[in-house]
């Protein structure tokens, strides 16, 4: 189904741009600010990414100088904690359809032990090779 395939690529591209995001979220945490870096120490992934999306603030004044940095470096880390948000809320979207997609579809694939939604569906890259009766293809 064009549908699948659709929605495959979909949450491939949003997974990669995701985790560029979580990179680059914790590059930015690698030079920053010690007090900064000390304050978010020991958190995990779902806390710190919570806590860095309350640093953005349109409201705040731009500074120079090291108050600027440490502003321009909180002001980052939280947009990019938005960002992952996002991706994370796209992923979960696009699951929920393949999951629905599939159930109404295919509803036997779910039967057998370690096949879901994701695995139900070929990827994007496959050719049409598989049977209906195998498959969404």
């Amino acid at each position: 189904m064009q549908i699948a395939r659709l929605y495959k690529l979909t949450k491939a591209s949003a997974v990669k741009a995701r985790t560029q995001a979580i990179d680059q979220l914790k590059s930015v945490l690698i030079t920053a600010d010690p007090a900064l870096r000390e304050e978010l120490d020991g958190l995990g992934n779902a806390e710190l990414f919570r806590t860095c999306a309350r640093f953005t603030d349109a409201s705040s004044q731009e500074e120079g100088g090291e108050a600027g940095v440490l502003q321009a470096t909180r002001i980052t880390l939280g947009l990019l904690a938005c960002r992952i948000d996002q991706l994370s809320e796209q992923i979960r979207d696009v699951d929920a359809r393949l999951a629905r997609l599939v159930k109404c579809h295919a509803p036997q694939l779910l039967d057998v032990v370690g096949i879901g939604p994701d695995t139900a569906v070929p990827r994007p890259t496959t050719t049409a090779t598989a049977t209906p009766s195998t498959a969404l293809a």
